[in-house]
C-alpha cells in the first residue's frame, strides 16, 4: 500500500492531528450523493457535546466503485497503490496449473496466509480467497485452470502452489484501460470511494 501524503486539505490535516481529536475526536459520514459518475459526500468531525462538529464536502470525480458504513471512525486516507485498486490498475492474467499435492490442507493455509498478509481487512481481499473445498478439488484435479485476475494477487497464488509441487504456468497478460490509470482510493475506517480525484471542502 502506498499513501499519497499533502493530498488532505492543510486545514483538515492540522485537525486530525491535534491531541483532542485523537483523544476524543471522531469522523461520520453524514450523506451520500451519486451524480452520474461521481459522488458528493459529507463527512463531520465530532468532539463532544461542547465542540460544535465540522462538516466537510468531498467531491469524488470518476467513481468507479464505494463502500459506505455508518461507523465511527478517526482514520481517513488517500491511496495510489492499495489491494482493493488491483482490479482497476493491475495487469490481469490467467493461472494455470499443472501438477496435484496430497497436502491440500497446508496449501489452504498457505494461500489464506500469503493473501491476508496483503491488508489488515480481511474483507478488502475476501474475493480472492479460497475455500477448504475448492481447494481440495483444484489440489486432486492435476491440471487446468487455477484462478484469473490481478497479476499481483496471481503471483501469490503461484509461490504457493509451486512451494506444493504444483507447476504455475501463466497465460496471456492484458492491461486496464487508460482512464483507469489514475485511479487512487480514499478510505474512511471502513467505508471507501474509488475515483480519479478527491475535492475537500469545509461547508460549515
Amino acid at each position: 500500500m502506498k499513501l499519497i501524503e499533502n493530498l488532505l486539505p492543510k486545514e483538515l490535516n492540522e485537525i486530525l492531528d491535534s491531541l483532542e481529536f485523537e483523544e476524543v475526536g471522531g469522523i461520520v459520514i453524514e450523506s451520500v450523493k451519486f451524480i452520474e459518475n461521481d459522488v458528493n459526500f459529507i463527512f463531520s468531525i465530532r468532539f463532544d457535546s461542547a465542540v460544535p462538529r465540522q462538516n466537510w464536502q468531498v467531491m469524488v470525480k470518476g467513481v468507479v466503485d464505494e463502500c459506505v458504513i455508518n461507523e465511527w471512525t478517526q482514520n481517513i486516507d488517500v491511496y495510489e497503490e492499495h489491494v482493493l485498486l488491483l482490479d482497476y490498475i493491475d495487469n490481469h492474467s490467467e493461472l494455470y496449473f499443472n501438477g496435484a499435492t496430497k497436502n491440500s490442507d497446508a496449501l489452504f493455509i498457505a494461500l489464506f496466509q500469503s493473501v491476508t498478509q496483503l491488508t489488515d481487512k480481511i474483507s478488502h481481499i475476501s474475493k480472492y480467497l479460497f475455500s477448504l473445498e475448492s481447494v481440495n478439488e483444484l489440489s486432486s484435479q492435476g491440471y487446468g485452470l487455477f484462478a484469473r485476475g490481478p497479476k499481483t494477487i496471481l503471483d501469490v497464488y503461484a509461490r504457493c502452489i509451486e512451494k506444493q509441487g504444483i507447476k504455475p504456468i501463466f497465460i496471456g497478460l492484458f492491461t486496464p484501460s487508460h482512464e483507469h490509470k489514475q485511479l487512487r482510493l480514499l478510505e474512511i475506517g471502513n467505508s471507501y470511494f474509488i475515483g480519479e480525484s478527491f475535492l475537500f471542502e469545509r461547508i460549515v
